[in-house]
């Protein structure tokens, strides 16, 4: 890690941790960074709020540094808790992938227990608390009907949707998330990836794919490496990677490549419009993980100034005034990551699509529903509607949610 970052130390022993794959190089940082005092409560605090637990307990139990035994038993605690949890998502995905099989829906999963294996070829590290599924922007209504029949229940952005509201959602948004009834595991049932289309052209669910076998005799389906690598990067990037287990995901994926192939990643998703999420994604695995980045791509990520003003704003989201903060309990810092999605497209399309999506909130169209020939007035609702959240929240994000309607 840069020295001249001057993080907190705990933060810095956290991310140690998070170098992969396991060798000499991690050994050695997570051994110098431990010689100093580490406040081991505060540590363990970095730790859950950045979601690494099983990252870190792995590395921590294959080095030799002394941890205090309560710290040993709360890492060994979360560690197994979020192994069961990934098995139990395996299995899940499996099943759920038969079931859209069954109804001639295509589906792809991301994130998650395949990105979980193809990173670390092992379903006991990644962190993981819901299953993401993409299914075609016309079959997305077919597709939440079908899991409402299986035992999936409405969770965000309400748990209540008329029918009016969810033509709305499907519309406006990208997203809903599920919550079986009986096992309580989360599905986010996507419709497309991103809000703004020139972000990350073309990958949707007809992109290439790839079988990822999650166990003997079970498999699913997820994009093939050079789509999932832009995407991981623009998904990072559009949440300013305010949690390092993004990034350890994402350097984890990449690791096992060359230098000639990591600049064919970034070549590629510059090409799909993502080359500064990529361009940032890289220059940070390489300041905090340690990640051999080519020369060239190195030079170039130095002369840009956008680049390393993108870096330093996900550096002030993960990290801030003492790396275990929640981004969202930080009066307005969510704004600022917001007006940091401008910087990571190029052009003037990138941009108008960019206002477009800041004029219409989805929870401004699900609270206040208007039928469709008036909503146009949608735009001219916005700040009204936000300046009134941002005093009755005082500044912070609050949960989306809409009202019950019949």
């Amino acid at each position: 890690m840069k020295r001249d970052l001057n993080l907190p130390l705990e933060f810095r022993l956290a991310a140690a941790c998070c170098m992969w794959p396991p060798s000499n190089d991690r050994a050695q940082a997570i051994q110098s960074t431990s010689e100093n005092t580490i406040d081991w409560p505060r540590f363990m605090r970095v730790v859950n709020r950045q979601r690494i637990a099983a990252l870190v307990h792995s590395a921590l139990t294959s080095s030799r540094v002394q941890v205090p035994a309560s710290i040993k038993a709360e890492l060994a605690s979360h560690a197994q808790q979020i192994a069961r949890q990934n098995l139990l998502s395996a299995a899940e995905s499996v099943r759920l992938q038969s079931l859209f099989d069954s109804a001639q829906i295509p589906v792809v999963f991301f994130k998650g227990v395949t990105l979980a294996q193809l990173a670390y070829g092992s379903l006991s590290l990644k962190h993981g608390k819901d299953i993401d599924i993409l299914v075609p922007p016309g079959l997305a209504e077919t597709a939440l009907q079908i899991l409402e029949r299986d035992g999936y229940g409405l969770s965000r952005p309400a748990e209540e949707l008329n029918e009016a509201q969810r033509r709305a959602l499907i519309r406006y948004g990208k997203e809903v998330a599920l919550i079986h009834r009986t096992t309580t595991i989360e599905v986010e049932l996507h419709w497309k990836l991103m809000d703004n289309p020139l972000l990350l052209r073309n990958v949707d669910i007809h992109s290439p794919t790839q079988d990822v076998r999650l166990f003997d005799g079970g498999g699913v389906r997820t994009l093939a490496e050079t789509d999932l690598f832009a995407y991981l990067c623009v998904h990072g990037a559009i949440h300013a990677w305010s949690r390092l287990k993004w990034l350890a995901d994402l350097n984890a994926f990449i690791s096992g490549h060359d230098a000639a192939e990591i600049e064919c990643f970034y070549h590629y998703a510059d090409t799909k419009g993502a080359g500064f999420c990529a361009g940032q994604a890289l220059s940070l695995c390489r300041d905090f993980l340690q990640l051999k980045v080519p020369p060239s791509l190195a030079s170039e990520f130095r002369q840009s100034r956008r680049l390393r003003r993108l870096s330093a704003i996900a550096i002030d989201a993960m990290v801030g005034p003492d790396a275990e903060t929640e981004l969202i309990a930080r009066p307005f810092a969510t704004y600022r990551t917001y007006l940091a999605w401008f910087l990571l497209g190029r052009g003037w399309g990138y941009f108008l699509a960019q206002c477009r999506n800041f004029s219409v909130g989805l929870g401004d169209v699900l609270c206040c529903p208007l039928p469709s020939y008036l909503h146009f007035l949608y735009p001219f609702l916005r700040l009204p509607l936000w300046l009134s959240r941002r005093v009755r929240y005082r500044g912070r994000g609050a949960p989306l949610r809409a009202p019950n309607r019949t």
